[in-house]
């Protein structure tokens, strides 16, 4: 009852809204923004500010300056099921293909994709790569990440690429030139042992600088023979339960690590572990340790993520922890992440561990038994 009350409420406030837009379109063509900024002055109060982005879903539109990417050994591997909704998967192909046209674009993708669909992203000049699901998906289908991603690294190794970023059918990089960025910083940093290079990973809200092994597994750039041993860890043999995922919300960042719930922890400890010889030590010091020696990190407003699942695109506070939001508190910091800033404090020394930051790993995800949006 309430789910439909909830429903019917914002059908109601869309037609609403839909109303003032159709009667702002009458007087001008930017009539969106008219009407986004008619709507935030309404709901800001004396102690938010209400902001908005607009984000074009045909790339075709967005102006690229030519000439200036030169990263020519370099693949942009996009890896999982095909994404129709938008046409999101050829508009980010599009999009790459302007943005780097030295790079190759790898699309590694399932064998149960219709045929049409494969034959339409090869028209684009993206090399498919189609491989077979596996049996057991692990918790939170981590195995079909590990199978896919190690696919389509494997064919950037093939055809002969230094580098590749490893990112995601239903999501777009939109920060230009981002990755030759990204390639330069991994040269600049030296690594740590048993890796070729540093690794670039995404850093996470919801305090992520306090929860151990929590990178982002949306985006991994680097060296295509440490991409190889990344996606090569040894798959998770349990079995997913879905009904079990929103427990995951009352567990502390620590027990997420410990228990190894979520498919980020799993990827980046096991390499750790399986790869780097480290200890897998469940802590903040530990996690600020493989950050600061084996990782660089960037915040997902710093690549202008575009993600349109679970409808986080209409609120970027939901995964980028930009500014602060009324969910947050000194004893939650769900703000503190590891963006490029955080990550080159820690590097340089600014930002120094500290035993206390310790009690930050043990609080648990929800706050007065409400999920975090």
């Amino acid at each position: 009852m309430k789910n439909n009350l909830k429903k019917s409420f914002f059908t109601f406030v869309k037609i609403i809204i839909k109303s003032i837009d159709y009667i702002s379109f009458v007087f001008t063509k930017k009539h969106i923004s008219g009407t986004i900024n008619a709507v935030s002055r309404a709901l800001e109060t004396k102690s938010e500010y209400v902001s908005y982005q607009i984000m074009s879903k045909d790339t075709s539109v967005i102006p690229i300056l030519d000439g200036l990417n030169q990263s020519s050994s370099f693949a942009i591997v996009m890896q999982g099921p095909l994404c129709k909704k938008d046409n999101m998967t050829v508009n980010s192909i599009k999009f790459y293909k302007k943005t780097y046209p030295l790079a190759k674009i790898i699309v590694s993708t399932w064998n149960d994709e219709l045929k049409e669909d494969i034959n339409q992203i090869a028209e684009l000049g993206a090399i498919v790569v189609q491989s077979e699901k596996p049996s057991n998906s692990g918790i939170m289908n981590v195995n079909y990440q590990l199978t896919s991603s190690l696919a389509g690294v494997k064919k950037a190794k093939e055809i002969g690429c230094d580098f590749a970023v490893k990112t995601r059918t239903d999501q777009r990089i939109c920060k230009p030139f981002i990755f030759d960025t990204m390639i330069s910083a991994i040269k600049m940093f030296p690594g740590g042992k048993e890796q070729k290079a540093r690794m670039v990973t995404l850093g996470i809200g919801n305090g992520g600088m306090f929860m151990p092994y929590f990178t982002c597994d949306f985006l991994y750039l680097g060296y295509t023979d440490d991409l190889l041993r990344l996606f090569s860890i040894t798959a998770d043999e349990r079995k997913d339960d879905k009904t079990l995922r929103d427990s995951n919300l009352t567990l502390t960042r620590r027990q997420l690590s410990e228990q190894e719930k979520a498919p980020e922890i799993y990827i980046l400890k096991h390499y750790c572990k399986d790869c780097l010889k480290l200890s897998g030590e469940d802590s903040v010091k530990e996690h600020w340790n493989v950050t600061k020696n084996y990782l660089i990190c960037y915040g997902m407003k710093d690549v202008d993520l575009m993600w349109t699942k679970y409808d986080y695109h209409y609120n970027l506070n939901t995964y980028s922890s930009a500014y602060y939001d009324c969910k947050d508190s000194s004893k939650h910091l769900r703000t503190m992440c590891f963006d490029f800033f955080n990550w080159f404090n820690l590097y340089a020394g600014n930002i120094k561990y500290d035993e206390r930051y310790e009690q930050y790993a043990d609080v648990a995800l929800i706050d007065d038994g409400k999920k975090n949006s």
